[in-house]
Order: structure tokens, then sequence, then C-alpha cells
């Protein structure tokens, strides 16, 4: 039976990864590629968001980040840029597309980083990412490989500590210092997956609150309150962006 169970989960992981790469992954970059271009024709500037975690949120529901992303967008048409949002979405929220998923997370997203690079080196408009957590480090990831071009920008909350550490100039880096992902603290990090998030989501089943394990999985220090960084981003788009 065990040994049913270990071919059974073996084949699921090997198919998750081949409907990554296969499936997923050409559609995805297919649909970007229409909205992006869709974007290019009626914009000064474009906005690409990725959102933290999976990547599965649309940015109307992510209110972590949909804050800072919404100010952005008004600030920059109040200087008289028309402005559009393109979100990219990191795989789907389902079983399959979260196994998938971790194989491109441990590659950094080197992949998908790659694709979107390719459709945006070329255009004469300006673009500017905005993510968070796991979507700041594709964002970092696609930066890097953006280096000379001057019309690519990047705004990155609280970045895990691994992953590319691009030098571009395009960059704000925002981090809070007791944010243990961003800083590394790996073995606080160890319990909050493993001792902690477990406890949190046990003591709420119990009581009824039905909160998902993805829910009761929080990092100390990983949120960004807009308002305490929102100098730091008018200076930089005043700065560098306008």
């Amino acid at each position: 039976m065990i040994d049913g169970i270990l071919v059974g989960v073996v084949v699921l992981i090997i198919y998750s990864f081949w409907w990554f790469d296969f499936c997923f992954l050409n559609r995805n970059i297919s649909k970007f590629k229409k909205a992006f271009e869709k974007a290019e024709e009626k914009s000064d500037i474009i906005i690409i968001i990725n959102t933290g975690g999976w990547g599965t949120i649309d940015y109307k529901k992510a209110f972590d980040l949909n804050p800072f992303l919404y100010f952005i967008e008004d600030y920059l048409k109040q200087k008289g840029l028309k402005v559009s949002i393109v979100q990219y979405f990191r795989t789907e929220d389902h079983l399959i597309g979260r196994i998938g998923y971790i194989k491109d997370y441990l590659f950094l997203f080197e992949k998908q980083g790659r694709h979107i690079f390719s459709m945006i080196k070329n255009t004469n408009k300006k673009i500017l990412f905005l993510g968070l957590s796991n979507g700041a480090l594709i964002a970092d990831e696609i930066m890097e490989k953006a280096k000379d071009i001057p019309n690519i920008f990047s705004i990155e909350l609280g970045k895990p500590f691994f992953g590319v550490k691009s030098d571009n100039k395009n960059i704000l880096l925002i981090e809070n210092y007791e944010d243990e992902l961003s800083n590394g603290n790996v073995l606080e990090l160890f319990k909050t997956a493993f001792i902690y998030s477990w406890i949190r989501w046990i003591k709420n089943f119990i009581i009824g609150e039905g909160v998902s394990l993805n829910a009761s999985f929080e990092i100390k220090g990983h949120n960004y309150p807009f308002q305490k960084y929102k100098n730091q981003i008018i200076e930089f788009i005043n700065e560098k962006v306008i």
C-alpha cells in the first residue's frame, strides 16, 4: 500500500511539472502577451503587478498590495500619463498548479522571467513592475536582465532573502527590518512554517473559524502598510520614472 502511495505521489509530481511547463506556461504567457500588447497601444506607462504568495490572487482582492497600486496609478495620472495595469499570474490555484509552481520557484522564476523580459525589452513605453514577496522575487529576476534598459522600473516590497540580488539602479527595494523573510531569519521561518502556522490553523479549526492553512502562515514583520512607505514611493517615481 505504501509503495502504491509513493508511486502515486511521484506520478502526481511528474504530471504537475509537465502540466506547468507545457500547458500552463504557454497559455499564460500567450494571455499575458495579448494583455501587454493591448496596454502598450493606449498607454504611456504600463504597471505590471505581481501579487505575493502563489501569485494566483487577482490584484483587486490583494488588499496587501493594491493600496500601493491604486496610489501609484492615480499619482501617475495626475502627472498627465496614460496608465494601464497588467497582472501576471504565476500559476493556477489548485493542487497540480501549486506542485508545478514549486519547481519554477526553486529556480527563482528564471523561465517565467525570461519569457516576460523577451516581451517587454523592446518597448518604447515605460514599464513599472510592482511586486510583493514572491512577486518581488520574479520582478528582481526580470530587472537583472533589464540592467541596460532605461525605461523599465521596479518597486519591490518584502523580497525574500534568497534569489537574485539585482543592483539595477531602477529598483526601489522596500524592506521592513523586522521582516524575517527578507532578513533571512531561517530558524524563525522554520518555526513559522512547521510549528506556529499549524498551531494557529488547528486553533482556528477548533473554534470553527475555518481559516485555511495558507492563511494561517504569518511571517513576522512581513507586512507593508502603504502609508509608511508612501513618501519613498513618491520620491522614487519623481526621480526615476517620470
